[in-house]
């Protein structure tokens, strides 16, 4: 005799399937439903209108501005004597802005705009210089100052992008070919003589209209730019749902929960705070604008990612942080989420083995969170514009969260939020930033401090180009029996395993040779996880940047 069908049941093939589909907002059946919208929200942008240009170039000064990137004297050299040819009833000077693109250099706009009569700012180039130029050439064009330019055409759609943030949608961006670091004058002059890469047109020809040609009704325009963000998008069918998610850049290319009201409303309900409350702002880098973001906004991408109201407050203190896991660098770099305290068994967080894998809901879907609301919310995510990885890092996908084996520390040594200055009962989430983990497969017998010594040694301590110098910025997680190990080596605490790195890294030992000053900084956090009867450890390029209470966001 057969069982009896079940009640809300379809049958095809001998296959049970939920004509509901989980929440009964949604069909199968092509029924359209409503979804939020994932996205955050811009800031208004304030226009600014193009300055008059000139009329001639006889007579008049043109500042060409060095922007001090190293090895570029070769450009500046070969634009002004191009241009002197070409023009040679104008007076064609190099400038060199101080600093780097990093910094500032008001006194020099404010010289530029008494002594000059228009002014090219260039070459921009790499993930940050070139959106800086651009910033710099707005803030001349607001000075009254008619302002060029000049990047080199590898991340075009982000100059763009950067002109509108500064309010100047239609800057006259002129494109040369990517190289201009140690190229000779006279490869110098054939780029400059050559075709704009982006355009088509002769590069000299398009920096001299930027200069002279009058500007147009939308180039003059002034005011406020809004940009809302509607709460929900157009109703369609789950299948179009989907696939418009996709292809719009709002998933992390994984098949994802789609955000109904039902199922953000029940996500809200893991958190006390209000649907419209602000939780922060979060930008893709320090040259991009910030988007701002509500607890609802957060729970959207919280449903798409899978997650259960449980582990929202985790989530609502990642997106607080205003830290993305998506930092927009050409040398695609990763994040890293650590919890401490209480929270981490309530919700079940994976300290022990297999932690930094996919074995673990908790971990695998706050992790996986961190990523859609870096891309949707904090505008992180978008090729060529607001991502800039050359290669991407497959860590995006989860960010390396995990919860650090507390209960697994030696007697004596702190867990990482008490280091911070925490209570040892209050839950924290701390964020850590960088590029990646070296895994020596095991400990080897030696003493496991020089074992790890060794370890460490293998990353090279961080300095900015302009030789200031962070020193060693790197992260240590180890398992239990490694630490424990540690202790009987003649480490009672953390800090004192910190403090002899400090002292003795860079000292060389037996036949090693000196391959940094024995001052160079270090600076090492130690984060206890995986399998404690194992003894497991790797480190990496990954530096503590801040921590944010999780019970706030209860």
């Amino acid at each position: 005799m057969l069982p009896p069908w079940p009640v809300g049941k379809t049958v095809r093939n001998n296959r049970e399937i939920d004509a509901t589909m989980g929440d009964g907002s949604e069909r199968r059946n092509g029924e359209k439903i409503a979804v939020l919208n994932p996205r955050g929200t811009p800031p208004p942008v304030t226009l600014v209108p193009m300055a008059p240009r000139l009329e001639s170039l006889t007579g008049k000064t043109i500042c060409i501005v060095d922007v001090n990137f190293p090895d570029t004297e070769s450009f500046y050299e070969a634009a002004q004597s191009l241009l002197a040819e070409r023009y040679p009833l104008t007076n064609w000077v190099v400038r060199g802005k101080s600093g780097s693109f990093f910094d500032e250099d008001p006194w020099f706009w404010a010289e530029i705009k008494e002594q000059a009569d228009g002014v090219i700012v260039g070459p921009g180039h790499m993930d940050t210089l070139g959106p800086a130029v651009v910033g710099w050439c707005a803030k001349l064009e607001q000075m009254g100052v008619p302002a060029v330019p000049l990047i080199c055409a590898i991340f075009p759609d982000l100059e763009k992008q950067t002109a509108l943030q500064r309010g100047m949608p239609y800057l006259r961006i002129v494109y040369i070919p990517y190289r201009v670091m140690r190229v000779s004058v006279s490869d110098c002059r054939l780029m400059l003589d050559g075709e704009d890469p982006v355009s088509g047109r002769p590069v000299l020809d398009e920096i001299v209209e930027g200069l002279m040609k009058a500007p147009t009704g939308e180039e003059k325009r002034s005011g406020i730019l809004q940009r809302p963000v509607p709460r929900l998008l157009e109703p369609d069918s789950s299948e179009n749902l989907e696939t418009r998610f996709l292809k719009s850049g709002w998933s992390d290319c994984l098949p994802i929960v789609l955000p109904t009201e039902r199922r953000v409303a029940e996500m809200l309900q893991g958190t006390s705070h209000e649907p419209d409350e602000i939780v922060g702002a979060m930008a893709p880098c320090s040259s991009q604008e910030a988007w701002t973001y509500t607890v609802e906004q957060v729970a959207v991408n919280a449903v798409m990612a899978g997650a259960k109201p449980r582990y929202f407050p985790v989530i609502l203190a990642l997106a607080a942080s205003g830290e993305t896991s998506l930092w927009s660098s050409v040398t695609s770099q990763t994040r890293m989420a650590v919890v401490n305290g209480p929270i981490r068994r309530q919700i079940g967080m994976n300290s022990g083995m297999g932690a930094l894998g996919p074995f673990n809901e908790a971990n695998a879907v706050i992790g996986r969170s961190w990523t859609l609301v870096s891309k949707n919310l904090g505008n992180s995510g978008g090729l060529g514009t607001t991502y800039l990885g050359g290669l991407g890092n497959p860590m995006n996908y989860s960010n390396l969260c995990f919860a650090e084996d507390e209960e697994g520390l030696p007697r004596g040594w702190e867990p990482l939020h008490v280091e911070k200055g925490h209570g040892l009962a209050e839950s924290v989430v701390s964020v850590f930033a960088g590029f990646g983990l070296t895994n020596d497969g095991h400990m080897k017998p030696s003493p496991q401090h020089e074992t790890m010594r060794k370890m460490i040694l293998k990353i090279e301590p961080f300095n900015f180009y302009r030789g200031v110098s962070l020193g060693l910025r790197a992260t240590v997680l180890a398992s239990p029996s490694v630490l424990g190990a540690l202790v009987d080596e003649g480490f009672p605490t953390k800090e004192s395993l910190k403090r002899w790195f400090r002292e003795n890294l860079y000292k060389p030992q037996g036949d090693e040779k000196a391959e940094y000053p024995s001052e160079t900084p270090v600076n090492i956090e130690i984060v206890a996880v995986g399998e404690r009867k194992l003894p497991g450890c790797v480190a990496g390029e990954m530096y503590y940047v801040k921590d944010v209470s999780v019970d706030g966001w209860r």
